[in-house]
């Protein structure tokens, strides 16, 4: 499940959790671009870390076919890690 990011109005700086018409609840600063951009990013950002993660993980299979159990239970928690670490690094 996709995290979503806070959206903060670009004028008085609110947590944006509703938005009615296209503007502030708090200022009525018009946001309707701003929240645009702001979730084309996020959707950016999620198709890249769903790529890499997905790299990963076929050149994580492609390595370690010939590896024992253990030795490839180790890279796959490993490039978990990993994918967890960018995602996380990503989004907040």
């Amino acid at each position: 499940m996709p995290l979503r990011t806070k959206i903060e109005c670009p004028e008085c700086e609110t947590d944006l959790t509703v938005k009615w018409g296209g503007v502030c609840p708090n200022c009525g600063a018009r946001i309707s671009e701003h929240v645009a951009r702001v979730r084309r990013r996020e959707r950016r950002i999620e198709q890249v870390v769903a790529i890499v993660g997905t790299a990963l993980v076929l050149g994580l299979f492609l390595v370690t076919s010939g590896a024992s159990l253990l030795e490839g239970v180790a890279a796959y928690a490993l490039v978990g890690a990993v994918v967890y670490f960018l995602a996380q690094r990503t989004f907040f």
